[in-house]
């Protein structure tokens, strides 16, 4: 109850001051617009290694998620910024976790469809003297099975001539999960994991350039440190102890699997993440962007990232960007896919999920910006004469392919809004 009260209480403080600083005096002070995006994302999503039923079973899912951005200038130097938004959620693999046998007729779980709430605060203040700013958060979410509560500061230095810049940015999460398990696992009081909390500490170091004209550049390097439960409480695991036929089926009485394990996993896990991005103006009517991240963590998966974004300015108003991204990565040390772990000597450590696993994928998609100089629609206010606009409209879809037969389609929309001061 109370994470819901500070959602909501964040959502209203932050129109409230932004009410406020709408009737701000700007006759000796010209103030920077109050922006407003709008931000509208589905996604869908079909495969058949659900870790919910041990690796082997349907993923389908599907995610609506309108969210809202605002930031708000208190004056020339200082800004109060909200983000918040809700996902509503469907997963006929999390509607499994009460169902061991996958049978079409069973009970169908709580956790077949939710929703997911979360909320966000920040303050920002900047120095023109000193190139320098500072910047500070506090966020909450919440669902059925996890709520989470974050804080985070930065800081930012430019050079003189605001062609350099280094950055850091440091957070910390703390989430606290019901320890829902699998049907056939509950029995009374009886703790399967020994922790239901996860704290997660992250510094970001980054390193831009400015070039020259046509070309910049920025390094960034992430420290990730997660410690308490990181393994999911309602994830199945089955071994290599059951007869099984060609196309991997359990054979036999399918009470047997009743013998499922819990996914385990360490209770520590350090990232690193390092990411190199070089953007190149070939011409007045097109840019590259290039992107390369590099990813090792301590449970020994390794992953190389690399993206290409081509912006391409068709009229002075109209723009595309057509992109595609490739990632590949290893195997965590404790994955094994659907009753491929050893049975007969059990490791300390098991998994089935397949984001843990050994795959490569493919995403590509296009964009389109609509942006006007003088925006989309715009109208006069009575009481000053401002003019409010919507600044922009822009479109996106993209196309996800995983080597595990995982598919995924994502369309987002957004619209970005300017209340003048």
């Amino acid at each position: 109850m109370q994470l819901r009260f500070l959602l909501f209480y964040g959502f209203f403080t932050a129109f409230n001051v932004l009410s406020a600083q709408a009737d701000v005096d700007s006759s000796k002070i010209h103030l920077e617009d109050v922006t407003i995006d709008f931000l509208f994302n589905y996604y869908e999503q079909d495969g058949n290694h659900s870790p919910v039923t041990g690796g082997q079973g349907t993923e389908s899912l599907t995610n609506t998620a309108p969210s809202l951005l605002v930031n708000i200038p208190i004056d020339t130097n200082r800004y109060i910024n909200y983000n918040g938004g809700v996902d509503y959620y469907t997963t006929a693999s999390s509607d499994n976790i009460n169902n061991p046998y996958l049978q079409v007729d069973h009970v169908s779980s709580a956790s077949a469809s939710d929703f997911r709430m979360y909320s966000n605060v920040g303050y920002k203040q900047t120095n023109g003297v000193k190139n320098t700013s500072y910047a500070a958060n506090l966020g909450v979410s919440f669902e059925f099975d996890v709520s989470s509560v974050s804080v985070g500061a930065a800081y930012a230095k430019s050079s003189k001539d605001k062609n350099k810049e280094f950055s850091i940015k440091g957070s910390y999460f703390f989430d606290s999960w019901k320890l829902i398990y699998p049907i056939e696992h509950r029995n009374g009081t009886t703790s399967i994991l020994d922790n239901d909390q996860r704290h997660s500490l992250s510094l970001s170091l980054v390193e831009s350039w400015v070039m020259n004209k046509r070309m910049n550049a920025s390094v960034n390097v992430d420290l990730v440190m997660q410690q308490g439960l990181l393994s999911t409480p309602f994830h199945r695991v089955y071994f290599n102890d059951y007869n099984q036929d060609e196309f991997g089926n359990i054979l036999g009485d399918t009470a047997s699997l009743i013998n499922s394990q819990v996914e385990q996993l360490p209770n520590t896990r350090f990232k690193i993440p390092i990411g190199v991005r070089w953007n190149y103006y070939l011409a007045d009517f097109m840019r590259v962007n290039l992107y390369y991240r590099f990813y090792y963590d301590t449970w020994n998966v390794l992953g190389n990232t690399a993206q290409i974004e081509l912006p391409l300015v068709l009229t002075k108003y109209l723009r595309v960007y057509p992109f595609y991204r490739f990632h590949h990565q290893t195997d965590a040390d404790y994955f094994a896919p659907f009753a491929e772990h050893d049975g007969s000597v059990p490791p300390s450590f098991f998994t089935s999920d397949f984001d843990l696993s050994g795959f490569t994928s493919h995403r590509m998609g296009l964009g389109l910006s609509i942006a006007p100089l003088f925006g989309i629609f715009n109208f006069t206010t009575q009481k000053k004469g401002n003019k409010n606009m919507l600044k922009s409209i822009d479109l996106r879809y993209s196309h996800y392919r995983r080597s595990d037969g995982l598919v995924a389609n994502l369309y987002s929309l957004g619209l970005s809004y300017a209340i003048k001061r």
